[in-house]
């Protein structure tokens, strides 16, 4: 009686210890999610690291930030991990996460969600703005000059003065002893004359 009763105890013991050990990876899901501005790097991190999962590739995840999807939904086994580490430091970061399970039953949920706002941490750099063209006038100044005049103003007093003899290249020496050469001429046929009348 007494081997019978120790027979079932080994029995129940060890469907026991074997429904624990098949239990175990199930409940055992561990996810685990950081997310955080570095100030000194200057860059929002996003670290995702998913452990002891059920095996097969069944599992699926997503993440987003805000409305950008930083790893559209994907498959994966027991595990899997990423890390985003150069995110804009310089802007807030919706982080969002979710785990669906493939072990999931109606009475007990494994799946995963998770949610997290980052705020910035650095500030953004200014935009340089572009300025205006300027538009440039040019006047152009057109300075009308009067025609040189060749007449030569009229003297004080009303009167015009003679223009300049024209230069002709003679002597005036010559001219002068050509006359008084006609005057002589002139006496000595003058002289000439009457001397033959007296005669």
């Amino acid at each position: 009686m007494a081997s019978r009763v120790l027979g079932a105890f080994a029995v129940t013991a060890t469907a026991t210890l074997a429904s624990l050990a098949l239990a175990t990876p199930a409940s055992a899901h561990t996810p685990k999610v950081e997310a955080y501005c570095d100030q000194n790097a200057k860059v929002t991190v996003l670290k995702v690291k998913l452990t002891q999962y059920a095996p097969g590739d069944k599992n699926t995840v997503i993440v987003k930030d805000g409305t950008t999807v930083l790893e559209p939904t994907r498959n994966f086994g027991d595990s899997w991990s990423k890390t985003w580490d150069k995110l804009d430091a310089s802007v807030d970061h919706n982080f969002v996460v979710e785990v669906k399970a493939s072990d999931t039953t109606p009475k007990k949920s494994y799946d995963f969600n998770w949610e997290k706002l980052v705020k910035s941490c650095v500030q953004a750099p200014p935009t340089q703005s572009t300025p205006p063209s300027e538009t440039t006038t040019t006047t152009t100044t057109t300075t009308t000059e009067a025609p040189s005049s060749s007449v030569t103003p009229p003297a004080p007093g009303g009167s015009t003065p003679e223009p300049p003899l024209a230069a002709t290249g003679a002597s005036p020496l010559w001219l002068l002893l050509s006359g008084l050469g006609l005057v002589g001429a002139g006496a000595g046929t003058l002289l000439f004359l009457r001397r033959r009348r007296s005669a």
